[in-house]
């Protein structure tokens, strides 16, 4: 089975005749044997790209291979071209929400704006006109099969034009020209989990492009884009503070408010406590998304000093400097 030409050329299922030329021209441009003469690989995707434009720039051929649920080679089932269940599926849609530091930590509940193809409302995602009879199809006297030669055998396989139903539309919606498929904008509810970071993806089954030939519907994939918070820094599930002592509690130790997710919460500073060192909350960073508990918030204390002091606070900081210790050795 050969890959999806869609994929091949880069394309969503409901891409227009002219869309599917531009892409196989930007795309053939890129790995033509021309350019790149030693690379095998690059000749080999250009045939590739050759094929998937041979299949979808044919309509008829194009159809037979939606309803078939893209493979090359349809199997020798039969089913009405009149939209039975079993084309192509969908693609997925890809959709960026933007969330903020709050929400992202604690999760939500969003909707998200989605334009995605539908079901026709017209034909029902046949891609019939209402009513149109089925005809015979010519390629095969209506029979499905056709003989044809594999090597030195010659065997019946499904009909190429039909499928192997025997039978095509006769007449397409004018509506949708016969793809079964139009564009609709619709709000979808989404749950964001607790603790997602920027390009984080979220899977909602069933609700992106439906198919062609009433084929099943692709996913909705939710691109979460978390905005920067002033004071947080967030590491993987760890979080990262800035907060200000003074010179005595630095010296002496003391219990500190702090900011948390939560609100405000209360850091044991402890007694001779440097500037710049890192002290830890356990327990008050992010949800962790692939098990339970929560990371840890790191505290980094400030020693603040005082300026403009007035002549007795000088003193008494003199006073302070001869009864300390020297530290560093010096004499």
């Amino acid at each position: 089975m050969s890959r999806d030409y869609y994929a091949v050329l880069e394309i969503g299922v409901g891409a227009s005749p002219t869309q599917v030329k531009r892409a196989y021209q930007r795309l053939a441009r890129r790995y033509s044997p021309d350019v790149n003469l030693w690379d095998r690989d690059a000749r080999s995707l250009f045939e590739e790209i050759v094929e998937a434009y041979r299949v979808l720039s044919d309509p008829t051929a194009r159809g037979v291979y939606d309803r078939q649920g893209g493979q090359s080679r349809p199997q020798p089932e039969r089913s009405h071209p009149k939209g039975a269940p079993g084309g192509r599926r969908g693609d997925d849609v890809h959709v960026a929400v933007e969330l903020s530091f709050v929400q992202a930590a604690a999760g939500a509940s969003t909707e998200v704006a989605v334009e995605r193809l539908a079901p026709c409302g017209s034909c029902g995602g046949t891609g019939s006109r209402a009513n149109a009879p089925a005809s015979r199809c010519a390629h095969c006297t209506g029979v499905g099969t056709v003989w044809r030669r594999e090597g030195t055998r010659t065997a019946a396989g499904p009909c190429p034009a039909c499928g192997g139903t025997g039978e095509r539309v006769s007449v397409p919606c004018p509506d949708c020209l016969g793809r079964g498929l139009r564009p609709e904008r619709v709000t979808i509810p989404v749950a964001i989990p607790a603790g997602v970071d920027s390009g984080a993806q979220i899977r909602v089954p069933g609700e992106g492009h439906a198919g062609p030939w009433r084929g099943p519907r692709g996913d909705l994939i939710v691109v979460a884009r978390v905005q920067e918070d002033p004071e947080f820094t967030r590491k993987g599930d760890n979080l990262h503070v800035n907060t200000h002592i003074t010179v005595a509690e630095a010296v002496l130790g003391a219990r500190v408010p702090v900011r948390t997710l939560e609100g405000s919460a209360e850091l044991v500073v402890p007694p001779g406590t440097q500037s710049g060192q890192v002290l830890r909350l356990r327990g008050r960073g992010l949800p962790r998304l692939t098990g339970s508990g929560r990371g840890d918030l790191f505290v980094t204390a400030h020693v603040e000093i005082p300026r403009g002091i007035d002549a007795r606070t000088q003193e008494l900081f003199r006073e302070l400097g001869r009864l300390l210790p020297r530290q560093g050795g010096g004499s």
